[in-house]
């Protein structure tokens, strides 16, 4: 098995008699997570009891035909889920029916896999030059947004490295438009269970730049500078930060465990910020309309 780090990254590789004996599913009912040397399966769905748990061996973002052809490569099964005998990704049908484009499947395919080639070189080079090459790999899928799903593979995956890239460069404008998008278009449709553990963890990446922003901003009154951009909104960042919070928070029983590395970080995190529980709870909702202007605006 694959060991990752909190945040998702492979580490390494492990030998689980536990976890190696469930079966796959590319709409698996679980999710192995790690936390340091601990292994612990957490549920994505409710489980009958004796019912069958199963996780997902490849990313079960990728569209059938690929899921399949990585499960043949690695795994040398066929894979004969519900999923793939429908052509589903993550409950949604796969091309062509799905994307009304002048482009044939071969055609779509092969732009998955210059942007996934791109994708490959950036992970070994500078914050800087990986802004660069993600751009490029972002830019062709841009040029058919009007045709290809924000959620649709590997749009979303490359869009996740550059966020990661743009706070490894402190560019937190940047990095907040990308994790917005992210938030309100592709996380629920990917990951519609609120306790997913990687869209909770990709919810609590968008707190973190948040707190970067609420910081800075309480440092610079420079209006005309990239953060000065975002005044145009008029979010209320402890609101927002808070709400977020709060959504974190109870996604980590299910996701996580209340003793996981995860959730101390989180702990760690809250007590620093040093939000206090109260009146903002029911102005939560309305921040979170206000926020959705800037994710549609920010970045594409």
């Amino acid at each position: 098995m694959t060991v990752t780090s909190l945040g998702f990254d492979p580490l390494g590789t492990c030998v689980s008699t536990y976890a190696s004996k469930m079966n796959h599913s590319c709409n698996p009912n679980c999710a192995v997570i790690f936390s340091g040397a601990s292994l612990s399966v957490r549920s994505l769905q409710s489980i009958r009891a004796g019912g069958e748990l199963t996780q997902s061996y490849v990313d079960r973002t990728m569209p059938t035909s690929r899921r399949r052809q990585s499960l043949r490569s690695v795994y040398y099964f066929d894979c004969t889920c519900d999923y793939c005998k429908s052509a589903l990704t993550c409950g949604l049908p796969d091309p062509p029916e799905l994307l009304k484009t002048r482009l044939s499947l071969d055609e779509v395919m092969n732009l998955e896999t210059e942007g996934m080639r791109l994708y490959s070189i950036s992970e070994k080079a500078s914050p800087l030059e990986k802004t660069g090459l993600l751009g490029k790999a972002m830019g062709l899928f841009y040029a058919i947004k009007d045709m290809y799903p924000l959620w649709r593979y590997p749009w979303p995956t490359i869009r996740h490295a550059v966020t990661l890239a743009q706070m490894t460069l402190e560019h937190w404008y940047e990095a907040l438009g990308h994790a917005l998008k992210g938030y309100f278009y592709i996380e629920p449709v990917l990951y519609p269970t609120t306790w997913d553990p990687l869209r909770t963890m990709r919810t609590f990446l968008l707190v973190k730049i948040m707190v970067e922003i609420e910081y800075n901003k309480s440092q610079s009154q420079d209006a005309g500078s990239a953060l000065g951009n975002l005044d145009r909104y008029q979010i209320n960042w402890p609101v927002a930060i808070s709400g977020l919070m709060a959504e974190v928070q109870a996604a980590i029983p299910k996701g996580f465990g209340t003793d996981s590395g995860f959730a101390r970080e989180f702990e760690q995190l809250r007590r620093g910020v040093g939000l206090e529980d109260g009146g903002w709870i029911s102005l939560w909702g309305r921040e979170r309309e206000k926020l959705k202007k800037p994710a549609r605006e920010m970045v594409d």
